[in-house]
């Protein structure tokens, strides 16, 4: 890549400055360059524009002012010190299309409010009670896998991740045949949103979109069965309690809601999931180091405090594979970020992937090391040691930080020990990996490969 020309952007728009906003150096448009921003490349580009031009550097994609900020103390003012001159990117509220007006989705005006309605069911005093049906959930899926079996771990995570939602979240069992395929084709849909002109193609009266509608329509009529059914104690039940000030959360607000954690929630995990499992597999060692950490016994939630290596492999997870890869937020108010002033209607992006692989912070920072996370006495802690803060946030941070960052933590770890200890996964020989870099990170054209029974 080379530094464009230094030139001036002039907005179609009268800006605070006036006449023009100069810009800070980043990669030229051209047609070589944007072929870098595949959902297989994208990433790996994204690291490269940064390490070519640290700090703040400005994307040269046509009909959109992106500004990728790549300092850790920058993205600490995005997300957190200034997080009140920006708000949730285009490509987050598009999905209100599919979503409602959820956590997920909602300008900030309605996510502050919302969030102090929905916090207490993610309170840390509930999670005993989620992580019995997390564990129910995993002894389902240790009960159906048989050894030497073929098949596509992301996609048994996505069925193991769902069924833990209709446990813990809905109160109420989900039929994966059913709802698993149509939560696939609503992620598809989603994606087509975020490209340019992917509303249009929507609303075009062909297969794909028909069937994307369709999917979006069935979901909601899950979640609005689940809503009008007796459902057991659950996320859902500790929702309609909420009261904040005398506010709670109507009809609407719980459908919104419940579809945002039924749609997201369980994609996140499923994919921490499948890159652990995999990560495992290439690395013979430290799977054999996380089996020898484990209990004799099942791991229960009581046994959570305990299980420092499985904590320390699913956090080089986090940093290696981030399912939330990259974060959007469109700016307000014209913002001096970095030395440079980011014009009200531009957007930057922060990423995750770029960060937690950057060597100036992670020494080795493409090698799967679950030991960086352990101290001396082989403790588990998220302050890594010379890692300052916004190098480090698989989350996010500030007042949008994940709402179910401790229910995630509590799902992967418990998930991970208890299969880890009688599974291990052996890749397909012939797959080759790749990204599908889009809202998450995924493993392109699933992961497929055998399940094989280990001595616990």
């Amino acid at each position: 890549m080379s530094i464009g020309p230094s030139i001036t952007l002039r907005e179609r728009r009268r800006t605070s400055r006036g006449g023009g906003v100069p810009l800070p150096p980043g990669p030229g448009f051209s047609l070589d360059r944007l072929a870098g921003f595949r959902r297989e490349t994208m990433p790996w580009t994204m690291r490269a524009v940064a390490r070519r031009w640290p700090g703040v550097a400005y994307l040269g994609v046509p009909g959109r002012h992106l500004y990728l900020v790549s300092d850790p103390e920058l993205v600490r003012q995005v997300l957190v010190t200034d997080g009140r001159k920006v708000d949730k990117g285009e490509a987050l509220r598009t999905a209100n299309i599919v979503l409602g007006e959820g956590l997920i989705t909602a300008r900030r005006a309605l996510h502050l409010p919302r969030r102090r309605l929905v916090n207490p069911a993610f309170a840390h005093a509930r999670m005993a009670g989620y992580a019995t049906g997390m564990l129910d959930a995993t002894r389902a899926t240790d009960a159906r896998w048989r050894d030497g079996a073929h098949v596509d771990l992301s996609r048994e995570m996505s069925r193991l991740t769902l069924d833990v939602i209709g446990r813990t979240v809905l109160g109420a069992e989900l039929d994966w045949q059913h709802v698993g395929k149509e939560l696939t084709i609503a992620m598809r849909g989603w994606e087509a949103l975020m490209v340019p002109g992917g509303a249009w193609y929507l609303k075009l009266p062909l297969g794909a979109p028909r069937r994307f509608w369709a999917a979006a329509d069935n979901l909601h009529a899950v979640v609005r069965r689940v809503l009008a059914g007796e459902t057991a104690d659950s996320v859902v039940t500790e929702m309609r309690k909420a009261r904040d000030d005398g506010a709670a959360l109507d009809d609407a607000a719980m459908h919104d809601e419940t579809m945002n954690l039924m749609l997201a929630g369980h994609e996140t995990t499923a994919l921490a999931l499948t890159w652990a499992f995999w990560l495992l597999a290439r690395h013979p060692a430290e799977a054999a180091a996380l089996r020898e950490s484990l209990p004799d016994a099942d791991p229960g939630y009581g046994d959570l405090r305990e299980l420092h290596y499985a904590y320390a492999v699913v956090a080089e997870t986090l940093r290696l594979f981030p399912p939330a890869w990259i974060l959007e937020r469109e700016v307000e108010q014209d913002l001096a970020l970095g030395g440079w002033t980011i014009p009200a209607g531009a957007t930057v992006l922060a990423s995750q992937f770029v960060l937690h692989r950057d060597p100036r912070f992670w020494p080795e920072p493409d090698v799967f090391a679950p030991v960086r996370w352990l101290d001396a006495d082989g403790r588990f802690s998220e302050d890594n040691p010379g890692v300052p803060r916004g190098a480090w946030y698989p989350f996010g941070a500030g007042t949008r930080i994940c709402i179910g960052e401790s229910f995630a933590w509590t799902e992967a770890v418990l998930v991970l020990a208890a299969l880890a200890r009688r599974w291990s996964f052996r890749v397909d020989p012939g797959h080759r990996m790749a990204l599908h870099a889009a809202i998450t990170l995924r493993p392109a054209g699933g992961l497929p490969g055998i399940v094989e029974r280990v001595d616990a």
